[in-house]
């Protein structure tokens, strides 16, 4: 679980270096900086303590929030998270809850909505119901998750849930600052989300980074546990993980950034299972420096902009395992193809990356517009071994890209080309 800095590859725009770190006046969104935000008030603040149920959950209109789709509700919302005690739970009856400023999660606190959504269509009406930051709203994130150093806290960050939430940044101004949904920063441990929805956030739906101030060097958040998770149309990456070692994430869904669906780096020893990037501007998969075994089982891409998954790993201590993943139509390049994006590209790569049951299709939009994708199947270039053991392998232009330079560049007996 050791945490070891990852360095992005040259030519991409890394999460971790763009409005990222919380700093100065950010790292001081705590309920003294909140007073005076909109017109939200909290009853616990007025002397009035809320009464909590016999499980220990606090709802947050005892707290003087109204999730009326209007009123701020920032004050309120982190007045009931503040006044939980360790595995209490934070409720959020059905409404739309507007805020301003970030809403913070301690440790051992649980966060639950009534819905978190799945897949819909860009134009489907936004919900009525979770988390919906107001236009003015100020801050990095949405929901942030702060480790011990940055949070204030008297224990270390550990076993934040997010259950059955929605977060709307329909509201958001296009082209304003970068918002994520949920950010994750420095040694938080266990970070769980279940049923959760993160939709149309100017910044990243996901975000996992450092805290570079720790004495003993940068600290990222690990062991991470997501479960039906779903990221719609985020203004830069969909989800981030920057060292997020030791993870299981299961049913994941990205669909249609601006960004990359998937950043990678440096989370080795993960399993990600039935995780999907669709329609991303850019790759669906970006996977970098990590040690260790990851391991993708039954994933999928489909029209993703550059290559299905792009991986570059300098790290010889590294292994990437594909079983029974299907990679559809990427390489879209704007809807034109060519480019020489690949469904799987494997480039300057000391690690091993092993595929089976692989299933490479070429295809158009779904309107059978021109600009069939992807020019190739499978390439791989300057790397030491990358070996697709069975599948279906099909590019438009070539099918198996040998791009030279590799040590073991290798396809099974039961791979099929087109």
């Amino acid at each position: 679980m050791g945490n070891t800095q990852s360095t992005p590859g040259a030519g991409y725009e890394a999460p971790r270096t763009r409005r990222l770190f919380l700093g100065g006046a950010a790292v001081g969104v705590t309920a003294t900086a909140l007073t005076g935000i909109g017109s939200a008030t909290a009853t616990a603040a007025e002397g009035d303590v809320p009464e909590v149920d016999g499980l220990g959950w606090h709802d947050v209109r005892g707290y003087g929030a109204t999730g009326d789709g209007t009123t701020d509700d920032t004050l309120a919302i982190q007045a009931a998270l503040d006044a939980c005690e360790p595995g209490n739970t934070v409720y959020l009856p059905a409404g739309q809850y507007r805020t301003s400023a970030p809403v913070r999660i301690p440790p051992y606190v649980t966060l639950q909505g009534t819905h978190g959504g799945g897949e819909n269509e860009w134009g489907a009406a936004d919900p009525a119901f979770g988390l919906k930051p107001l236009p003015g709203f100020t801050g990095e994130a949405v929901v942030l998750v702060l480790d011990q150093l940055r949070g204030g806290y008297a224990t270390k960050s550990v076993e934040v849930r997010i259950l059955q939430l929605t977060i709307d940044g329909s509201a958001l101004p296009a082209g304003g600052a970068e918002v994520d949904g949920i950010r994750a920063v420095g040694q938080v441990q266990h970070l769980q989300l279940r049923d959760v929805q993160v939709r149309k956030v100017t910044g990243h739906g996901i975000n996992t980074t450092y805290n570079e101030a720790v004495p003993a060097g940068p600290q990222a958040p690990f062991c991470l546990h997501f479960d039906r998770v779903s990221v719609l149309w985020p203004g830069t990456f969909g989800i981030a993980l920057n060292n997020s070692t030791d993870s299981v994430l299961h049913d994941v869904y990205v669909l249609g950034g601006n960004g990359s669906g998937w950043w990678i780096a440096g989370a080795g020893n993960s399993t990600f299972t039935s995780c999907r990037a669709e329609w991303s501007a850019k790759e669906g998969f970006v996977m970098r420096t990590w040690q260790g075994v990851i391991q993708f089982s039954g994933c999928s891409t489909d029209r993703n902009g550059y290559d299905g998954i792009n991986v570059q790993n300098t790290d010889s201590k590294g292994i990437l395992q594909l079983s029974g993943c299907r990679l559809t139509r990427d390489g879209r390049n704007g809807g034109t193809g060519g480019g020489g994006y690949a469904g799987l590209k494997v480039r300057n790569t000391t690690a091993k990356v092993f595929a089976d049951g692989l299933l490479v299709t070429a295809g158009n939009d779904d309107d059978g517009s021109p600009g069939a994708s992807p020019a190739r199947g499978v390439s791989a270039g300057n790397s030491a071994c990358t070996v697709v053991s069975s599948g279906f392998v099909d590019g438009v232009e070539i099918d198996w890209h040998d791009d030279g330079g590799n040590t073991v560049f290798q396809k099974g007996a039961t791979v099929v080309l087109s």
